[in-house]
């Protein structure tokens, strides 16, 4: 029995449909509870530093971003079930289920810090007997041996923004930040940075990981991250929120 060219052509535009449907829009999970400029929100859109450099990335991949801010117990599950297609905020170092991901290579390197008083102290026992700024449920590796021991108390707070203001307006002494979260807020609040210091704790290879069924494979992730960095673009990202770019 024959089809009519009609009867074909609707088949053929159903099923194009479907596979651009499926191929277009690339799942993108944000960690939720990042400061800015990270991620910020917009006139109910979603902007950023991580949105900046994950639409070139998609762009590069022949796909459209979408996004989905996932809080940080099920990322990895999202990723693992293929939920979303990718995440481009993490590292080996601090993801449980390194074992279980595939990783980009690195997108640039973050410097966790101890922002207080000037002088600091030259090494880390020297912050022994003082309270910390912390975030809510974060892990410090370097710290957290300290923190355990009572040799340093944490004091949590629920986000990176709000432990900074606290420093600005001198209720806390100390607090334990990222280098980007601190040249963001000393772009809007330059008095941050008077009397003060900043220790380095820390260096984590910031990366794109992606699930075993995520539509994008490890080899094209690679190639965008690598194109992306040459071009130059992945710098110009980092000025526009006065950050300092690690390769």
């Amino acid at each position: 029995m024959k089809l009519s060219f009609w009867v074909y052509f609707f088949l053929f535009s159903v099923n194009q449909a479907a596979f651009g449907a499926s191929l277009s829009d690339l799942r993108v999970a944000i960690p939720a509870g990042l400061a800015p400029p990270l991620l910020m929100e917009k006139n109910g859109k979603m902007e950023g530093l991580i949105v900046d450099y994950t639409n070139a990335i998609a762009e590069k991949l022949g796909r459209k971003a979408s996004y989905s801010v996932v809080t940080r117990y099920r990322l990895d599950g999202y990723l693992l079930s293929g939920k979303v297609d990718l995440l481009c905020y993490t590292s080996k170092i601090w993801d449980a289920n390194r074992d279980f991901l595939e990783f980009s290579k690195t997108l640039f390197v973050k410097r966790e810090i101890i922002v207080g008083p000037a002088p600091l102290p030259k090494k880390l026992n020297g912050f022994e007997g003082q309270t910390i700024g912390t975030i809510l449920q974060y892990v410090y590796p370097l710290l957290d041996p300290y923190f355990e021991s009572g040799k340093m108390k944490r004091e949590d707070n629920v986000s990176e923004e709000a432990n900074l203001k606290k420093l600005l307006n001198g209720r806390i002494q100390y607090l334990v930040t990222d280098q980007i979260f601190l040249d963001y807020f000393r772009m809007l609040h330059p008095n941050i940075s008077k009397n003060r210091e900043a220790f380095s704790l820390q260096e984590y290879p910031i990366l794109c990981s992606i699930g075993r069924q995520s539509s994008v494979k490890k080899k094209d992730l690679d190639k965008a991250v690598v194109e992306l960095k040459a071009s130059g673009k992945m710098k110009s990202f980092f000025d526009k929120y006065g950050g300092t770019y690690i390769e």
